[in-house]
């Protein structure tokens, strides 16, 4: 009898600490992190009313476009790089658990042509997509927004100027 508690104690213990370290893994969705795409847009607009980037680890790449297939506008792609620490920068200064439980929309995006701004995390297990107004990140994200907002306007000089 007296074995078969210290067994069953023994199982009890072993199962109690595998959970908590499923559960601590599951919180470390910050090594997981495979990519990050931020992007603006401006409905009412003519040229290039929408940027894109897509970050995975060291490579960028950049996307401007018009909303319709307009001849005078065409698509501009890019793809260039940053470094190893910027990268680690970035996704140090995310907090999955936090941005995942984000709305998927927040405040009123592009509304009196005011812009949007979006943001997307995919992780090993996960995407989720944050669509905001403008100029107006909500607080969850500005430490690492800024980073993003960066890079996407390091692009800018490639844009043709719209008389």
């Amino acid at each position: 009898m007296m074995k078969m508690n210290f067994i069953l104690i023994i199982c009890c213990l072993f199962s109690i600490i595998s959970c908590e370290n499923i559960e601590n893994s599951e919180l470390d969705f910050n090594s997981e992190i495979i990519s990050i795409s931020y992007g603006t847009s401006f409905g009412n607009c003519y040229g290039y009313c929408k940027q894109s980037i897509h970050i995975e680890q060291t490579e960028v790449d950049y996307l401007a476009s018009s909303w319709e297939d307009d001849h005078n506008f065409p698509d501009i792609e890019i793809t260039s790089s940053i470094s190893d620490e910027e990268w680690k920068s970035i996704i140090n200064d995310i907090d999955f658990m936090i941005f995942r439980n984000l709305d998927e929309v927040i405040g009123c995006p592009d509304c009196a042509d005011g812009g949007a701004e979006w943001i997307e995390i995919e992780t090993a297990k996960q995407k989720h997509k944050v669509t905001f107004e403008f100029n107006n990140p909500p607080e969850e994200v500005q430490s690492y927004i800024t980073q993003l907002e960066d890079i996407l306007n390091s692009f800018q000089e490639v844009l043709p100027e719209i008389n």
